[in-house]
């Protein structure tokens, strides 16, 4: 059961991720991909075999689980607020989505673990703040529901 609104779960989902995803990109473009790249040995596209629908591809596969931890974090009842709420539902998310599969990347293919865990940190971070930024525009509006208390 949603503590929101589809309409409210729709705009606030897409303001979160709007500033998630670019920070995402940020930290990527600016901080990771400089130190991570050498230390990927080929791993990584370059050039323009990184556009085109590769972005796209990017772009999907931060917005899936983006609204995962946005919905699971309007679903649930405890912790009582939403910082908490939106907090636990993005560590579950991101543990499972980010940290599961490049770990799973990594035992798979011929992939340096440490880089993909710096990606992991970076994607999870990101994918918090997104849900806090959802967690904190859904609660307006919202008084007297028992999942949003009354702010004082």
């Amino acid at each position: 059961m949603l503590c929101t609104t589809r309409l409210r779960l729709l705009w606030t989902f897409l303001v979160g991720y709007f500033v998630a995803s670019n920070l995402n990109w940020g930290i990527a473009a600016f901080l990771l991909n400089p130190w991570a790249m050498p230390r990927f040995d080929g791993f990584m596209r370059v050039g323009e075999a990184a556009g085109g629908i590769n972005i796209v591809k990017m772009v999907v596969g931060f917005l899936l689980p983006q609204f995962v931890a946005v919905l699971l974090a309007a679903s649930l009842s405890k912790p009582s607020g939403w910082a908490g709420r939106a907090t636990y539902a993005s560590l579950l998310v991101g543990i499972a989505g980010f940290f599961g599969t490049y770990t799973f990347l990594s035992g798979w293919g011929n992939v340096n673990w440490v880089p993909l865990m710096a990606a992991a940190v970076a994607d999870t971070s990101c994918l918090i703040l997104g849900t806090l930024i959802t967690g904190y525009l859904q609660q307006f509006g919202k008084r007297g529901h028992a999942s949003f208390p009354q702010r004082k």
